[in-house]
Order: structure tokens, then C-alpha cells, then sequence
């Protein structure tokens, strides 16, 4: 189905009404927004009121008439379209989507919901009490092996759910009273990583295209950021490559030496920047900009904006905005064997 030939019809921040503008202190405004849209939709869906591939209102708008930024409610609607209840297209807008009962289903083995487990599995092996702080979110997430992102997520919902509690920037452990759920089955994009396996075995062999991401979509049901997440997978096993303009995705045969299974464009830059900070960076520093650094490396700036956004994953910047603002230095990357390593700090760091 062509998207562009549907006559999207645009939903209204009145449609929507009524509205979360009460926030607690302490509450987590993205999971309680994320919570409302849900119910909003499907309750929405169910009487008529939209139909799939309306349009929901611009995250502007709603953002002006929660009283909230765009950020949160951009942080919402990732979560639904994780969900499977909305989808985002360049040009377009976020749609509301089919219901799905497969992916409705799956939406309960998400990487955050994998992710908080595994705190409590944490917080219990390692007899915590109520009242002990928890870790920094960058230290937490090098313990536990969890993106940066995922982790957020994760915490966000253990303080909704009353399990740990924010304090000035500190996540206190609030309650032990739960339990821990032992999931049997996959993340959705573990899933789909399997389903498209097995799709490669049935249909293709050593050498031939893998069909382009918008098809496995339309063949899976998912969205094209799963599907991009599922692909990653597959190549960083050896079963695909990646190659650039109308060679697409190959298929590897993992009982040859494949000359094709390299690191990610991106990832040698990410290895560039890495020694830069090694070499001249200070936490709390401003890095070169994203142009600059495509000028200083002879490559594109998307190249470099996700070799930063990777970085930023791994801790070691953050982005601001403003006048003021600007890719800044977290931490010192160990390029090196070494077992110890010297940390320069900036003085305007260290004075704010």
C-alpha cells in the first residue's frame, strides 16, 4: 500500500480531548503520556472515532497543549510506535496503524521491559536496601551490558511502578516488594531478526539481495526502525552485508572466509573521534561541530552524526541545544590496553 495515495485524515489536539495536564512530583510524564495515547487510540478505534492511517497531531501542538516538551512527547511517540500502535513517515507524519494482535502481544517483551528485570535482578543479587542509592545511569549501564537509551527507559518505569525514587538527580531504591518475570520468549526484534533468518533460508542463497527494508516490512508487519534493528543483527553475526547505493543487503554464506563481514562505515569514524578525545579532549570540553568534524575526516556529516550518536550511547558525550550548545566531552576514552589512564578536565567543568 502506497502511503502517499492515502487520504490521511489529520487528528486535532480538541479530538483528543480529555487531556493529561496534571503531572505528580516525582511521575514519570513520558510513560504517563505514552499510557494515555494508548488508551486514547484504542478506545478511539474501537467506537470509530479515527481510523487507521489518521493522522495524529504535530508533537508541537501537542506538546504545547500538555504543557510538556517536544522532546517528551517525542520520547512518547517512539514508545508507540515501538508498541505497534503508530508509525512515523518523513513528509507524512505519525499514523495511526492497523491493529495487530501479533505485534500487540510482543510489545510485552520489549528491550525496556527485558532491561527493567534485569535491574531487579541486580538490585536483589546484590542485597541493595530501601534507601541505598542506585548507581549513575552511565556506570549502571556498563554493569549490566544495557544501552544507555534502554536503560532510561527501564528506570523511568521502575520509578512510575514505585520502585526507585528520584532525588536530586539520584535514583534511591524505594521498594523491594517485587517479583521477577522470566521471559521465554524474545525482544520483538530478536523475533523478527529469527523470522527473517529463516526467511533468508527458504528463499535465498550465498551471494543474493536481500529484499529492501520497506518490503520486509510489509512481509513481517513491523516497523522499519525493527526491521533496521533485526538487519543489524544478522550483519554483525556474518549472515549479511551492508553495502552502499543499489547493491543493498547481501546475503553471506557463513561457511566462507567473506571478505564482506567489515565494520559499519560509521564505525571507523566512531574509532577516529574516540582518539581525538583521547588525544585532546577534556570532560566538560566542547568537541569540533558535526560539519567541522566531516571537513577535519573527508566524509559526510550523517556519517559523523551517528558515529557521535553511538558514542553518546557509550557515554562518552552529550549534546545540548542553545546558543551555548554543542557536542561536549563526558568521559576520556581508553584507546589503549593500558590498565590505568589519565582523565583531563576542563576548568569550566569543574567550576560549574
Amino acid at each position: 500500500m502506497n502511503l502517499n495515495e492515502i487520504k490521511h485524515n489529520k487528528i486535532t489536539v480538541s479530538d483528543m480531548s480529555p487531556h493529561v495536564h496534571v503531572f505528580l512530583p516525582n511521575e514519570n510524564k513520558v510513560e504517563k503520556i505514552t499510557n494515555w495515547l494508548i488508551n486514547w487510540i484504542v478506545l478511539s478505534l474501537e467506537c470509530g472515532k479515527i481510523k487507521p492511517y489518521d493522522l495524529l497531531p504535530s508533537k508541537a501542538d501537542l506538546a504545547c497543549h500538555i504543557g510538556v516538551s517536544q522532546g517528551t512527547v517525542q520520547n512518547a511517540f517512539r514508545l508507540l510506535e515501538d508498541a505497534g500502535f503508530v508509525e512515523s513517515k518523513q513528509r507524512i507524519g505519525t499514523y495511526i496503524k492497523p491493529p495487530q494482535k501479533e505485534i500487540q502481544n510482543d510489545k510485552h517483551n520489549s528491550k525496556r521491559d527485558f532491561a527493567v528485570e534485569k535491574i531487579k535482578t541486580y538490585l536483589l543479587e546484590n542485597s541493595f536496601n530501601i534507601g541505598d542509592n542506585l548507581a549513575s545511569i552511565r556506570k549502571l549501564s556498563k554493569i549490566l551490558n544495557i544501552p544507555l537509551t534502554t536503560l532510561q527507559m527501564a528506570i523511568n518505569s521502575l520509578v512510575s511502578n514505585g520502585i526507585l525514587e528520584k532525588k536530586n538527580s539520584k535514583f534511591i531504591i524505594s521498594s523491594l516488594d517485587f517479583e521477577i518475570k522470566n521471559f521465554e520468549s524474545q525482544t520483538l526484534v530478536e523475533k523478527v531478526a529469527e523470522k527473517i533468518r529463516k526467511y533468508i533460508e527458504e528463499n535465498l542463497t550465498s551471494g543474493d539481495k536481500l529484499p529492501t527494508n520497506t518490503e520486509l516490512m510489509k512481509i513481517l508487519n513491523v516497523s522499519t526502525k525493527t526491521i533496521h534493528d533485526a538487519v543489524k543483527i544478522l550483519t554483525k553475526e556474518g549472515l549479511l552485508h551492508t553495502r552502499r547505493g543499489q547493491y543493498g543487503i547481501i546475503v553471506l554464506d557463513k561457511n566462507l572466509n567473506n571478505t564482506y563481514n567489515e565494520t559499519y562505515f560509521y564505525e571507523k569514524f566512531e574509532q577516529k573521534i574516540k582518539h581525538y578525545i583521547a588525544e585532546n579532549g577534556q570532560i566538560g570540553e566542547k568537541l569540533p561541530s558535526i560539519k567541522e568534524f566531516a571537513q577535519i575526516y573527508q566524509t559526510s556529516e550523517k556519517t559523523i552524526k551517528r558515529a557521535l550518536d553511538n558514542l553518546s550511547e557509550e557515554g562518552y558525550v552529550t549534546f545540548t541545544r542553545g546558543r551555548y550548545g554543542g557536542t561536549f566531552v563526558l568521559d576520556i576514552p581508553n584507546t589503549s590496553e593500558e590498565a590505568y589512564k589519565w582523565l583531563a578536565i576542563s576548568s569550566d567543568y569543574v567550576a560549574n
